[in-house]
């Protein structure tokens, strides 16, 4: 159903792209090729999202790796299409049509958000670092860092991963919690994925949770990367290290937790109330219903603050907790943009972020 739904918003947005270019734009006409040009970009957008599903060599991995950017430069043009669009309408309500072609500024302006947005997707992320305080002693100055939404594939590369492991390691973490859809179809470079990630380093562990894309393409198949890798995974589990109580739930949203059953597992895993109870769950919901079971952490993902602008006001309607800390009566809730990104390589209004979360102990 999403795949249909993504196949026919892509002819509409090609087509529209396409016609109003071709008649806003002195040399160029709204011919033949135009006219069919959407209906092969939309053919060509399916076969790059099909084909390496099913067949996992050099050539399939191009062609999904072309397709997220087709996607991604089409969304963008887009979007400049429609801001032009509406400006038209607006001057031509006011009396005062533009009678100039805008085509050609539309293409400028778009090349420069496109240029933008892959810029920042491919900058290396950011560390942002925060502070949360506990009350239980022997936890001060625990360092972790969460690794969140990395999607290693097509355009997220083995070498990408290389770099993040030296970035992961230079913070000398105690802790690594990894908080889902760190595999994305990685296809025949898993190996390489699963090498880069074995090499990030945590003094007392690394721990991880599926995300809602890992349950896409196989969430034991997934599991098994994350072993691999060197992570301990966390399906509706918890993992006891020393007095902190890692609790770690499967993604919310795909395999289908309701708000009673989120909380049966984080009591299920908390009976040692003395310690630090830190909630990994790709998904960024349930906050009351954590704060109520004694969470102190809770490390989220997923929504990728909406990627791409302005995803991030859709976005933020179904996740109100949609990027950076927030805070429940003693539980902080930290919502990470994601280490890199989903699918086309381009990031507006947003970044790539490494959080460090280091634990400071309440003076008394």
């Amino acid at each position: 159903m999403f795949l249909i739904f993504l196949l026919i918003t892509v002819l509409l947005m090609s087509y529209v792209s396409i016609a109003w270019t071709c008649l806003n734009t002195s040399f160029l006409s709204f011919n033949l090729a135009a006219k069919i040009a959407p209906a092969c970009l939309t053919l060509l957008l399916l076969a790059a999202f099909i084909i390496p599903h099913q067949v996992h060599n050099d050539v399939s991995y191009a062609l999904q790796a072309c397709g997220h950017i087709l996607l991604g430069i089409l969304f963008l043009y887009f979007i400049t299409v429609m801001a032009a669009m509406a400006l038209q309408l607006l001057f031509k309500l006011a009396g005062h049509p533009i009678k100039t072609p805008l085509g050609i500024f539309v293409m400028i302006i778009a090349f420069i958000l496109i240029a933008r947005g892959a810029y920042n997707a491919f900058k290396q992320p950011a560390v942002v670092n925060i502070t949360v305080t506990t009350d239980v002693p022997g936890t001060d100055g625990i360092k972790i860092v969460q690794v969140s939404d990395t999607h290693f594939g097509a355009t997220v590369t083995p070498a990408r991963a290389a770099k993040l492991a030296k970035q992961v390691n230079e913070l000398e973490p105690d802790f690594i919690f990894f908080t889902g859809d760190i595999f994305e179809y990685a296809g025949q470079y898993a190996p390489l994925f699963v090498e880069n990630v074995k090499n990030m380093k945590a003094k007392l562990g690394k721990y991880g949770v599926p995300g809602n894309h890992e349950y896409y393409s196989g969430v034991n198949a997934n599991m098994d990367l994350y072993r691999a890798a060197g992570i301990i995974p966390l399906q509706n589990k918890t993992a006891h290290v020393g007095e902190i109580n890692i609790v770690g739930v499967n993604d919310i949203s795909a395999s289908g937790i309701k708000p009673h059953y989120f909380e049966q597992i984080i009591r299920n895993g908390t009976v040692f109330n003395n310690n630090y109870n830190i909630l990994l769950s790709h998904t960024p919901l349930y906050l009351e219903e954590a704060a109520n079971n004694k969470i102190g952490l809770m490390l989220s993902g997923h929504t990728h603050n909406g990627q791409i602008w302005p995803f991030k006001y859709l976005t933020a309607l179904k996740f109100p907790n949609i990027n950076g800390l927030y805070v429940k009566d003693k539980t902080n809730l930290y919502v990470s943009s994601g280490t890199f990104y989903w699918g086309p390589p381009f990031r507006l209004g947003t970044f790539n972020e490494l959080t460090v979360i280091t634990l400071k102990e309440e003076e008394k």
